[in-house]
């Protein structure tokens, strides 16, 4: 898996398969943001596996953009593939939420319990949703854990990820780390994959979160030791994904 600079932009009719008239208007106050972004989306679809970067996407619901986010790359390429969403980020994708509300893809969501609504919520309202919300102190351990049953799903995926959950993190309150970077991107290895990069974090975090996932996809290197994380958040994981994925 080669870097590639995408050039050219999109149509803005593409937005139509996830965004409203009224969601359109207020994306071309942006310019030519959400049309460089669908062009990196469409990119991504003539391949068979990517990781891409577009400026954030989740918060980017049918009708309403939030936080600069001016198109939803990731519900783009599942309503194109017919894929699963799955969004591990530390915080609650709301645009994609609303989205599968809408269009009831099949979505798995792992985020900061502080940071979206109850599971019992997600588990009434959603369209056969799976929420693992992640309390605060959760590490490798606990996130691999939740990532491990969540691509089950099979098919395609089309997933945001958000570097928020590295420990080092300066505005985080997790401990996911190499490990769990290298194990997913080795878990993918021969999947047909999107994954749209969400919260980047700092320089350092960046670049040693996307090489280890890279190298999980590649088979490149050893795999990385678990930090350390909280006990406590590891054994409130363990029964939420219990309770989950029990039948």
């Amino acid at each position: 898996m080669g870097a590639e600079a995408v050039e050219g932009v999109g149509a803005w009719e593409d937005l139509l398969l996830v965004h409203s008239e009224i969601f359109l208007r207020a994306a071309k106050r942006a310019g030519e943001r959400p049309l460089l972004a669908v062009a990196v989306a469409n990119a991504a679809l003539g391949k068979r596996q990517a990781v891409f970067y577009v400026g954030g996407t989740m918060m980017a619901g049918p009708h309403a953009a939030r936080g600069g986010h001016f198109f939803n790359a990731v519900v783009y390429i599942a309503r194109k593939l017919g894929a699963a969403v799955v969004s591990i980020d530390g915080h609650f994708p709301r645009g994609t939420w609303e989205a599968h509300m809408e269009y009831k893809f099949p979505l798995y969501l792992i985020y900061g319990g502080a940071d979206g609504p109850p599971q019992r919520y997600i588990h009434r309202r959603g369209h056969k949703a799976v929420a693992i919300p992640m309390p605060p102190g959760a590490g490798d351990r606990s996130f691999w854990l939740a990532i491990s049953h969540v691509l089950k799903a099979e098919g395609p995926l089309a997933i945001h990820l958000g570097f928020d959950i590295h420990r080092e993190d300066p505005t985080g309150h997790f401990f996911a780390g190499e490990y769990l970077f290298y194990k997913l991107g080795e878990a993918l290895r021969g999947r047909q994959f999107y994954i749209s990069i969400e919260c980047t974090s700092t320089p350092k975090v960046f670049a040693s979160a996307l090489g280890s996932l890279l190298a999980g996809v590649a088979g490149r290197g050893a795999e990385p030791a678990p930090g350390e994380e909280s006990g406590e958040a590891l054994r409130e994981v363990r029964r939420v994904v219990s309770s989950v994925f029990k039948k």
